[in-house]
């Protein structure tokens, strides 16, 4: 998702809540008790909602602020009334965005006087005198400062169990959990859960350990039940309370109460009467326990990858509404639907925690965590298995450049000091908080989370969101203000030049990525330049490559009308297999919509439109390499994406209905599915090692030829738009007697695709080629597929005898060697649970076909 300044609006409908700023208030001392003395409040402007960030060194600043006590049942006590002006809450200021205030005596200023009331935190909202400014947390919530009982202990020097400190919570040989939060500059974190009311007590303080230059506090938790919930969230020097960057499961106090318990059952209830606005984690010894069906999937080449790009949000849902409600399992009740149209690979827009519920995805808090507005963790694991069941990897979009305010190492360090974020961002794309890429602690974050999502998810791969956002903070050309921790205004050309530190990144993550899984997918949303992109292709990783307005005006009939980037090696020079290119992406504007208005050749007929949007798909998805699909543009959706701030990321109507009442639509997704098919019948052709003659920028005939030396494939474009034909040469093998394009009478040559819905329906032919209708296009092919050779359809009594058992391949004569393969070519574990299809198995050499129905 490419997003810069002019982004911003669009962005913020993504969430209920508006990005939220670093910590807002500190303490003197940082732990304070009902008998500390003297306390120092300490206010930070540029803070919390940043709604007193305008606040001068002359602006009144007040503290409406009351108590939470054991007898107020999670209440504010005591505060003033709205708008007191009264000098004892009256903030001074002495720094740049930093006001004081001081408190002698806890109980003597808040006015608790009886002997069993205990102070358990004090309550803030900071204002100006007249009102009009007012700052709360990120998340627009309340401020609260912890109030620990006398005596308490703070945390401790200890080393982490083995020496090493691990984030998150990691499971000990003898059952007991140690958790680990990693918070560099602070002093005291305590631990704060569900198996005591959270309450701070002094058994649960971290201990800490300094390690390579970090500062990490851990915990070990003894007698953790199985199967049993623990809510928590870290209390960090009194004031911050945080959720664990790691969880694997966020409740959230905001948006839980609106997921239905039919999308979430039995969700755990957010304690709000003991606790407002943190994110609490969810520890669980079943977490990540699953019964897989597919434990051995194997994806097809990331050259021969055909992906299908859904946002779970609008995929599914209501019929013929824009209500946002589509779910993980809605997505699985589709996946017949995408096996038949052929692809091989889904392609999800981010679904780790997000803000809200309504979200494209791209303002993540946490990385580990699956976001639960679509579904519970089974669900997700669910529909990954059920993928894989059906020949499918699963990608996931994945967001390393920004965060949303909810992110723990977000809220608990000021911006102008905080380590894991830029007070702004050195490059010219950053909408939300910018990650500080130079962090260490940051890289760890990624390496763990892609290691998670592959193994206990079983994810194929990820594309990863805004590479152009995650070099080095100096490789930008800009500025740095180390009093603010910020960068200087970022300017495109300076974030578009070449970058060595965002291929060297990308790289060091493949690296890391490839121990866990060594056949992982990578895919950058980099849209660089072709130095560098080749640069990461050398490396093992595809880009993106957006074929967006030509694809719109090819359908239109207006404008340039090249589609020779479809195909890496014409695109800039780019290495073969270098690129997954598209017509449209979740970023771009639907190549349907608008096509028929004033100014296109097509106008007022939606029909032709399909029809040319048949031949752009051809010529796509017959381009050696891989590409995308955007959900519904196999249908013609028309649906636009943008408004004018930019992206609309605003719900769609769910339309599954269309091919219902239109026929041009049927046909669109029928030639689309004739397309895939042929990408999986002949995956050698579409390899390499093959040889291809790609010409799709021609204004008259567009073709492109491939051949391994036994099998040949050719596909004929007309791409005119008002000639009602024409006659297109394309490069068949010549007649040796007579010098022309010929054999095209020789049986061996089959048409398997053409444009549907127009007449007549069989291409002809002349001396030299042959003659399509505007817009129109075929697909001629000879040889066998797959690579593998002429079969039979079934075993006969001189073949080795092959039968299916549930699903399951069986030989019943003896043999000494047996394969078995997909008609994709795609080798397959001979004992593998078979989904419905028809497979090639090779007993001692010999090739037999067999269906399993």
């Amino acid at each position: 998702m490419r997003l810069n300044l002019r982004h911003l609006f669009a962005m913020l409908t993504m969430s209920a809540s508006v990005a939220a700023n670093a910590q807002s208030i500190t303490t003197t001392p940082p732990i304070i008790t009902e008998s500390t003395k003297d306390i120092t409040i300490t206010f930070h402007s540029d803070g919390g909602n940043q709604g007193m960030v305008n606040a001068s060194a002359s602006t009144p600043v007040y503290a409406h602020t009351g108590v939470i006590t054991n007898l107020s049942d999670g209440a504010w006590k005591n505060a003033p009334t709205w708008g007191d002006n009264s000098e004892k809450y009256k903030l001074t200021y002495t720094a740049p965005f930093t006001w004081e205030m001081k408190i002698p005596d806890l109980r003597e200023y808040y006015n608790i006087t009886a002997s069993g009331e205990t102070i358990e935190k004090l309550a803030f909202v900071f204002r100006s005198g007249d009102g009009s400014m007012e700052c709360k947390t990120g998340n627009w919530g309340d401020i609260f400062v912890q109030v620990f009982p006398d005596n308490f202990p703070a945390s401790k020097a200890a080393d982490y169990p083995g020496g090493v400190p691990k984030m998150g919570a990691e499971t000990n040989a003898d059952g007991s959990v140690t958790f680990c939060l990693a918070a560099p500059g602070k002093t005291n974190v305590v631990m704060m859960g569900s198996w005591n009311n959270y309450t701070p007590a002094p058994e649960y303080v971290m201990n800490y350990q300094d390690y390579n230059g970090n500062r990490y506090f851990w915990l070990t938790l003894d007698n953790i039940e199985k199967g049993k919930d623990y809510i928590y969230y870290y209390n960090v020097d009194g004031a911050s309370n945080v959720g664990d960057p790691y969880a694997r499961l966020i409740l959230d106090s905001g948006n839980d109460g609106f997921i239905p318990a039919s999308v979430f059952p039995n969700l755990p209830a957010y304690p709000s009467k003991r606790i407002s606005g943190v994110p609490l984690a969810v520890f669980n010894t079943e977490r990540d326990a699953y019964d897989w069906k597919v434990t051995d999937f194997k994806g097809v080449p990331q050259s021969d990858l055909i992906i299908y790009e859904l946002l779970i949000r609008d995929f599914t849902g209501t019929e013929g509404k824009a209500l946002g409600d589509g779910t993980v399992k809605g997505v699985i009740s589709k996946l017949d639907y995408l096996k038949d149209l052929g692809v091989n690979a889904i392609e999800l827009l981010p679904i780790m925690e997000f803000a809200g519920n309504n979200s494209w995805g791209y303002n993540t808090n946490f990385y580990m965590a699956p976001d639960k507005a679509y579904g519970t963790p089974d669900d997700y694991r669910a529909l990954i298995d059920g993928a894989h069941e059906r020949g499918m990897a699963v990608i996931l979009d994945i967001v390393f450049n920004q965060a949303d305010g909810g992110h723990p190492w977000f809220d608990m360090i000021r911006r102008n000091i905080n380590p894991f974020f830029n007070g702004s961002a050195p490059h010219a794309y950053s909408v939300l908080n910018d990650w500080n890429q130079d962090c260490e602690l940051v890289q760890q974050q990624w390496r763990d989370a892609l290691d998670y999502w592959m193994t206990a998810y079983k994810v194929d791969g990820f594309r990863f969101d805004l590479v152009k956002g995650l070099g080095d903070n100096d490789s930008y050309g800009n500025t740095y203000n180390s009093e603010t921790n910020t960068w200087g205004t970022p300017n495109d050309n300076n974030t578009n030049r070449f970058n060595a530190s965002r291929v060297a990144r990308m790289k060091a993550l493949r690296e890391s990525m490839i121990l866990t899984k060594p056949d992982a997918y990578f895919i950058n949303e980099n849209l660089a330049g072709a130095e560098e992109e080749n640069a990461m292709a050398r490396d093992g990783e595809i880009n993106w490559a957006n074929v967006n307005w030509a694809s719109r005006n090819y359908v239109s009939g207006t404008g340039d009308m090249s589609l020779s980037r479809f195909y890496a090696p014409q695109d800039g020079d780019r290495l073969w297999g270098s690129t997954v290119s598209y017509a449209e992406s979740h970023d771009e504007e639907r190549v349907a919509y608008n096509i028929t208005n004033t100014g296109t050749i097509i106008k007022g007929n939606f029909t032709g439109a399909c029809q040319r949007m048949g031949s752009m798909a051809a010529q796509m998805l017959l381009s050696p390499g891989s590409h995308m699909i955007w959900q519904f543009q196999e249908r013609g959706n028309q649906q636009t994406t943008k408004n004018s701030s930019g992206n609309d990321t605003s719900p769609k109507k769910v339309d599954w209905n269309t091919l219902e009442t239109s026929t041009a639509r049927k046909n669109l997704l029928a030639t689309y599915t004739a397309l895939c098919a042929i990408r999986a019948d002949y995956p050698a052709l579409f390899r390499e090692t093959a040889t291809a003659n790609v010409e799709l920028s021609s204004a008259t005939a567009r073709y492109i030829s491939l051949t391994d030396g036994t099998t040949e494939l050719y596909l004929v474009v007309n791409p005119a738009a008002e000639k009602p034909t024409v006659t297109a040469e394309i490069p068949f093998p010549k007649n040796p007697a007579t010098g022309q394009t010929a054999f095209l009478s020789d049986s061996k040559y089959e048409l398997i695709a053409s444009t549907l819905g127009v007449s007549p329906a069989t291409p002809g032919f002349t001396t030299t080629g042959v003659t399509l209708p505007a817009g129109g296009f075929a697909v001629y092919a000879s040889g066998p597929k797959s690579g593998i050779g002429d079969i039979v359809a079934d075993s006969t009594s001189d073949r080795p005898v092959v039968v299916v058992d549930g699903g399951r391949i069986r030989v019943l004569t003896p043999y000494t060697t047996l394969t078995l393969h997909n008609l994709s070519g795609l080798s397959l574990p001979v004992d593998t649970q078979l989904t419905p299809g028809v497979y090639i198995v090779s007993v001692d050499g010999t090739p037999v076909k067999v269906a399993v129905r």
